[in-house]
């Protein structure tokens, strides 16, 4: 190997505590140790946040770029790896492909959240141009969703390769088939806010109560004690009795595993501007858990079943869909399909030799 060296500019959260990491930085983290596993050396640097305001990020985005320069310049056969979220970081990810090309180095390109092709149907000239620059001249890119390969195949005639968010070997359970359904149970897990409208599954559980269903829900994850106020609020006024839904917060794979082994059905109404792979949904259906979730980001692809996917933030519509299949008696049907898929597909043994048998070929 001679390219042994990665210089990975990516969102891996260094200085973020554990219960602040989202989907983005785990899945940068995970990208990153299939790099270290598969023999290279990696140099990260951690992409500037937006969320500090204008002049810390014009900080930070120019200390990264200082710190990527120095990299190349000490490795010369080094391959750049830019791991991309466009729109607003646009500009700085063309200045850094540009450099990379210009001191002809090979790039990879990743284009990782749900917003790539809103975006640029959204945008003007400009950040068109900068856009078809960086898809045109990175010499790998990869795709965080399928549906970015036909864009770019259509509009660039090239090649790209997916690499999906994927579930930890450490993770993968056996499949559990007994799961009686006399208690519908539900789940969600994951970030815990407003955007994710976890307040969708409360509705759920109370219009399924009202159906006369025996139902008992979980909420695990991080959130504000502002926004639990508001679930706890919402549970009150539907008149949901307290033992039915429980709200854990953070916790370890171990015992979200345990919650999963028994569920029924993982809720997840993410209208999450920048969704894209979420973790959460394929973790829920490594364990046969079948999704009911928005039409944000890739999840109709992940889940590839139109019939669980619901275009409105309206609980009704999950409702529906949760009674249809308890009715027709076919959750055993879509728990062993949700299972199958994700362990074809969303593994960590495919995703790694996708990403490593593409990086061998612009290493050697």
């Amino acid at each position: 190997m001679n390219n042994d060296t990665v210089i990975f500019y990516a969102p891996v959260g260094t200085d973020l505590p554990p219960h602040l990491l989202g989907g983005g930085e785990i899945g940068c983290r995970r990208t990153r140790e299939i790099l270290m596993d598969g023999g290279y050396k990696v140099i990260t640097i951690d992409k500037p946040n937006m969320g500090g305001g204008l002049i810390k990020y014009v900080k930070s985005a120019f200390n990264g770029y200082r710190l990527i320069l120095k990299n190349l310049l000490n490795n010369k056969k080094a391959i750049l790896y830019i791991v991309g979220f466009y729109e607003k970081n646009i500009l700085l990810e063309w200045i850094i492909l540009l450099t990379g090309k210009m001191l002809k180095y090979k790039i990879i390109y990743e284009a990782r959240n749900g917003r790539m092709v809103k975006a640029y149907q959204e945008y003007g000239k400009i950040y068109k141009m900068l856009m078809d620059f960086i898809l045109k001249k990175a010499d790998i890119v990869f795709c965080q969703g399928i549906e970015y390969m036909e864009f770019i195949k259509q509009k660039y005639r090239k090649h790209s390769v997916y690499t999906p968010n994927y579930v930890l070997n450490k993770n993968l359970r056996k499949y559990n088939a007994n799961r009686p359904l006399e208690i519908i149970q539900l789940i969600y897990f994951g970030r815990v806010t407003e955007s994710k409208n976890v307040s969708v599954l409360i509705d759920t559980c109370g219009q399924l109560l009202n159906r006369g269903y025996r139902v008992e829900a979980t909420i695990i994850g991080a959130y504000s004690e502002e926004y639990k106020e508001i679930l706890v609020q919402r549970i009150v006024e539907l008149g949901i009795p307290d033992i039915t839904i429980r709200i854990l917060g953070q916790l370890p794979f171990d015992q979200i595993s345990t919650e999963l082994q028994k569920a029924h059905f993982f809720i997840f109404p993410s209208q999450e501007k920048k969704e894209g792979h979420s973790n959460s949904l394929t973790e829920a259906m490594t364990f046969g858990v079948v999704p009911v979730v928005s039409a944000v980001g890739f999840n109709s692809s992940i889940v590839a079943m139109p019939e669980l996917v619901v275009n409105e933030i309206d609980a009704e519509k999950y409702v529906n869909i949760i009674d249809k299949i308890i009715q027709d008696d076919s959750w055993s049907r879509y728990s062993l399909s949700s299972y199958n898929r994700a362990k074809e597909n969303y593994t960590e043994d495919s995703v790694k030799e996708s990403i490593l048998t593409a990086i061998g070929k612009i290493s050697c």
